[in-house]
């Protein structure tokens, strides 16, 4: 009879289960389900933990620098509006309705792309603390989440300053974008949990993601909006790729459109798809993470 356990943290150790090796494969499975469920909770319990690291990793990052994270806001800003003057010119759109489409896209995709990227990498950068203390393994995506989320609220604020010199004014609107922004939230999760797992396994992976959103970059509207494409074959391709979908039930509200319903299908689809198949791979997986970093 071998004892498994949860998370312990601060010297407190969570539920204790046991699992026989004679015990059937269905109640083995539940039970690896239930421990995982359970980390994912107490992970969330534990968001002093996750806040603290991640705030304590932005302060470092950003020592003794004046204005710390506001420098990627000032970035932002000058690559959205260089970026702007060219593809207006390039597409002939108006720049009212272009600028701020272009600002919130960046931000969007400035966000998906280093959270799932950096989160790849969770698991075997905070090596140290797996192996030295018992804490649930949740934490660090939660860490990884809400480090990178403190980057794209300071990122967001150049969107809102666009979009109020060229007259979209805060309304209605943006609560159509806030079950959009759980659905964006949800999404970035299970994909950055589920990033890390296969890249902890096999090391790999993160250089294939890495590629893979370098060309996802182009395929996704994100420097160009779906109708600008003309319709045909291009539209449908877009159509197909659901990183559009996650990205647009939160972009079209603040740019005072409506998301269509496919979008909200296909955005809700992937978070429901996602968080189960990577809970289910979590579960299989969550005890022998430690082994593999």
């Amino acid at each position: 009879m071998r004892t498994v356990r949860t998370s312990e943290l601060n010297g407190k150790t969570g539920s204790d289960m046991k699992i026989s090796p004679g015990q059937p494969l269905m109640s083995r499975r539940s039970s690896s389900l239930n421990l995982a469920i359970a980390d994912i909770l107490e992970g969330f319990r534990d968001w002093r933990v996750w806040y603290l690291l991640g705030m304590n990793e932005i302060r470092h990052r950003y020592r003794r620098s004046t204005i710390g994270p506001l420098w990627l806001t000032i970035s932002m800003g000058i690559q959205g509006a260089v970026m702007g003057i060219l593809f207006v010119y390039l597409f002939q759109s108006p720049i009212e309705r272009y600028l701020p489409f272009l600002m919130i896209s960046l931000v969007l995709w400035y966000f998906l792309n280093t959270t799932i990227m950096e989160g790849s990498s969770t698991f075997t950068t905070a090596s140290s603390f797996i192996l030295q203390s018992r804490r649930p393994l949740s934490i660090y995506i939660l860490q990884n989440f809400w480090r990178n989320f403190i980057i794209f609220a300071h990122t967001a604020v150049i969107f809102f300053i666009v979009a109020i010199i060229h007259g979209m004014y805060p309304g209605w609107h943006y609560l159509i974008a806030l079950p959009g922004i759980l659905l964006f939230f949800l999404n970035l999760l299970w994909a950055s949990l589920l990033a890390a797992i296969l890249a902890v396994r096999f090391r790999d992976v993160q250089m294939i993601i890495q590629n893979a959103f370098t060309v996802l970059f182009w395929a996704t509207p994100i420097l160009y909006a779906p109708e600008q494409l003309g319709g045909g074959m291009a539209t449908e391709i877009v159509q197909l790729n659901p990183l559009y979908h996650v990205i647009e039930v939160v972009r079209a509200p603040m740019i005072e459109n409506t998301p269509t319903i496919t979008n909200w299908l296909v955005a809700g689809g992937m978070a429901i798809f996602g968080c189960t198949v990577t809970l289910f791979l979590y579960a299989r997986t969550r005890a022998r993470i430690p082994y593999w970093i």
